[in-house]
């Protein structure tokens, strides 16, 4: 997101005004009296768009003349239907304009007619809005209103631009020439956001962010400032369809911003619809379920789109699959039940992912299948790439399947979406397997660099393929958590925390067999064994359910026990600190024998490297051999991601994580000073090279020479070439001759002015 829209988001929080400098009041509040016509403008003013429609097709002079006898009827339903509106009651005014007689003429037929065409516009009822209209034209015809016809116009342009057309929309240039100056604005403000809303729809994410872009523009130019928020949700749902996730995520959130900073309401719901999706395309289910429960929280007056809450209903069956498939099913369930077309193909998709998920691989297949047809028929095409994924792993044989996946990537290429043909990469080279491996860490790359987490959680084709192989996938770098088929395993499913410390104790020996006798001294260290045998054996038991799913067609599980010992099949369980231990000696290899790959596969390491090994036990003896085996290959990992960047300012970050992880790591110390001296930040290398002599005196090391801690401080000087990394320190020089001492945050220093200062004078500096 540019500075300039972060800045406006920013803002402080002014009342918004309506044209003639009244304060607006807030949507839904009931109108009083007054003029119907000014209190309609304070509507549209405030960001809604059923106003701002109505008000571009209204006949001013209609407002506030008396109709003739014959015409009364009809001006009374219209009138009736608007003060509804303006009391918040949209449901009353569809009721009262579906009152309107057959065959009706005159200018208070088409303000009828235009009324309704605007209310099924806005409700997404395209049909019975382009029969409203042509019923506006017939009776427009039918009468000599100038008024009337441009009322006419006005709403064919604006229908135009709700049902894609933008070539029409631009061939009628007359429409605006009707309006005040004033609403001229506006009226181009709604044919963008109507045209980027339909486009939306249809998958055309590159023309609709162009109009989105453009209403966020004009909003700002005129002063409609009600319709930002709701522009900038189109122009995240643009980019989120576009795989462009972190200016979604920027753009949903100014949008949010503003809409708390100016107390604007409408469109709320489908703003934080679009907030709860990006972050379910970036697989962050906890940040997803707050944004779409509240927007589904703000539908529960029912006065709104079944389809709409159809909608946010399949993104939480997304979501809650990583914690609740039953109530992800649930979920499911009611979408379908609820969605119609266009939003029909999307929730089946969801119950589909779910389903597949919950190991029902032919009701996947089926809602699969459907939502490949609707999507199809509907030119849904972020669905249709779904759909195929959905399909290909719901087969009974996904590899024979696979070449759907080809097609699915040519759909992302054409949508554009990177993001998107990332994951289905991804799901392809996973089917391969082994031989694929560069493939697929490749793509993984790329999502990362979208903002895609991998971790397995909500339902979508990348938590599908990961659990394909292993079931059962464990977390010990940092939080330990345990996911099996995709889903944390509840906390309440272990019974107890002696069954967790027992897979940790199985983790940490690496596979190998362990004595039950062991086993049960340090679960039970206070306590004989005699007593403890049985504990160990309903332990055993806890642990094989829970780890269930890990089952082969040999017959073995996760746990392999006999009457003397356990362990645990590492070729069953993913165990996240095997995994890194693997990628960092591969990718150490890799360096070693200057492989052009060695790079990526040392960042591919370390972003493995979660934190240390079962952080939250840092003082059970039996972790700390595993625990200082990572710890040591971390260090390796980035030591030589270190040497092999030439970005410094990367350089200095890894070389700052290697002295947070130890502060008396010598080498790491001076060679950060030494970078920092040559990209020219002397005061920040003075400053590493004082906490570098700190840490050296604590372990009674004198810092200006390499010898050990006793040994004579004549011996052994770094300004030998011999001497290590000390050596390239040693020929640090200050900066040119100061006319003024220097201030730092330890005070004004006077400090050496010749040039040749070395580090021994400056550490013997009184600072």
């Amino acid at each position: 997101m540019s500075g300039d829209r972060l800045n406006h988001a920013l803002r402080p929080s002014t009342p918004i005004r309506d044209h003639r400098g009244g304060e607006a009041s807030a949507p839904g509040q009931p109108h009083r009296g007054g003029d119907p016509g000014r209190a309609l403008r304070r509507l549209a003013d405030i960001g809604d768009r059923t106003a701002a429609h109505l008000w571009l097709t209204i006949q001013p002079d209609l407002l506030t003349a008396t109709p003739d006898p014959a015409d009364a009827p009809l001006a009374d339903i219209w009138r009736v239907a608007l003060q509804h509106h303006l009391d918040g009651e949209p449901q009353l005014a569809a009721a009262r304009l579906a009152m309107i007689p057959i065959d009706a003429a005159g200018p208070h037929a088409v303000q009828v007619h235009c009324h309704a065409a605007v209310h099924h516009l806005i409700e997404g009822d395209i049909e019975r809005a382009t029969t409203d209209a042509e019923e506006a034209a017939q009776a427009a015809h039918g009468c000599d209103s100038p008024a009337a016809h441009e009322a006419y116009a006005r709403l064919a342009m604006l229908l135009d631009a709700a049902t894609g057309d933008a070539s029409a929309a631009r061939r009628r240039a007359q429409p605006a020439e009707g309006l005040r100056h004033a609403d001229v604005g506006l009226f181009r403000l709604m044919v963008h956001l109507d045209l980027a809303g339909y486009l939306l729809g249809v998958g055309d994410a590159s023309d609709a962010l162009r109009h989105a872009e453009a209403a966020v523009r004009l909003a700002e130019v005129t002063g409609d400032t009600g319709y930002e928020p709701y522009a900038l949700a189109l122009t995240a749902s643009a980019k989120c369809l576009l795989g462009r996730l972190e200016e979604a995520l920027a753009d949903s959130a100014a949008g949010q911003r503003l809409r708390e900073l100016a107390g604007i309401g409408a469109d709320e719901a489908f703003s934080l619809t679009t907030l709860g999706m990006v972050h379910r395309r970036r697989r962050e289910p906890r940040q997803a379920r707050k944004a779409l429960e509240s927007a589904l929280a703000i539908l529960g007056n029912g006065q709104h789109r079944p389809m709409s809450r159809a909608l946010i209903l399949a993104e939480l069956a997304r979501i809650r699959a990583a914690d609740d498939l039953r109530a992800a099913r649930d979920l499911a369930e009611r979408a379908v039940t609820m969605a119609r077309e266009p939003d029909r193909p999307y929730a089946l998709l969801a119950r589909g992912w779910v389903a597949l998920l919950r190991g029902d691989t032919d009701a996947a297949h089926f809602d699969a299948a459907e939502a490949r047809t609707g999507a199809t028929v509907g030119r849904r095409r972020a669905t249709l790439i779904e759909a195929l994924q959905l399909t290909v792993l719901a087969a009974e044989d996904p590899r024979a399947a696979a070449g759907l996946l080809d097609d699915a990537a040519a759909l992302c290429r054409d949508l554009g979406d990177p993001a998107q043909e990332a994951a289905v990469r991804l799901i392809a080279a996973r089917l391969q397997g082994r031989q694929a491996r560069r493939g697929a860490e490749g793509a993984e790359q790329k999502l990362r660099r979208c903002g895609v987490r991998l971790d397995p959680g909500v339902a979508d084709g990348l938590t599908a393929i990961t659990l394909r192989v292993p079931a059962v996938v464990i977390h010990t770098l940092g939080d330990f958590r345990v996911f099996r088929a995709g889903a944390v395993v509840p906390y309440g499913e272990w019974q107890s925390k002696k069954a967790r410390d027992l897979l940790k104790i199985l983790v940490a020996h690496r596979g190998r067999a362990v004595p039950r006798a062991r086993l049960m001294e340090l679960l039970w260290p206070d306590e004989s064994p005699s007593r403890t045998a049985n504990r160990l054996s309903v332990l055993l038991s806890t642990l094989r359910r829970v780890l269930g799913t890990g089952q082969r067609t040999s017959g073995r599980g996760a746990v392999l026990a006999d009457r003397g010992s356990v362990a645990i099949d590492l070729d069953v369980i993913d165990v996240d600190v095997e995994s890194f231990l693997t990628a960092a000696e591969e990718a150490q290899a890799a360096q070693r024998a200057g492989h052009p790959t060695a790079a990526g596969m040392l960042i591919r390491a370390d972003e493995l490297y979660g934190g240390d090994f079962l952080a939250d036990d840092p003082y059970e003896d039996w972790a700390q051999p595993l625990r200082e085996e990572a710890q040591v290959a971390h260090t390796r990992v980035l030591r030589a991601l270190a040497q092999h960047t030439s970005d410094t300012d990367q350089k200095l970050v890894y070389l700052m994580r290697l002295v947070h992880r130890d502060q008396y790591d010598e080498d790491a110390h001076l060679e950060l000073v030494e970078v920092l001296r040559a990209a020219g930040r002397h005061g920040e290398a003075q400053r590493r090279y004082r906490a570098y002599v700190e840490r050296m005196r604590e372990l009674g090391i004198d810092p200006a020479h390499t010898d050990a801690p006793g040994t004579s401080a004549g011996s052994g000087s770094r300004a030998d070439s011999s001497a290590g990394p000390g050596s390239r320190v040693a020929r640090w020089r200050a900066p040119a001759m100061l006319s003024r001492p220097w201030t730092t945050e330890f005070g004004d220093a006077e400090i050496p002015t010749q040039r040749a200062l070395s580090f021994q004078s400056l550490s013997k500096h009184p600072v």
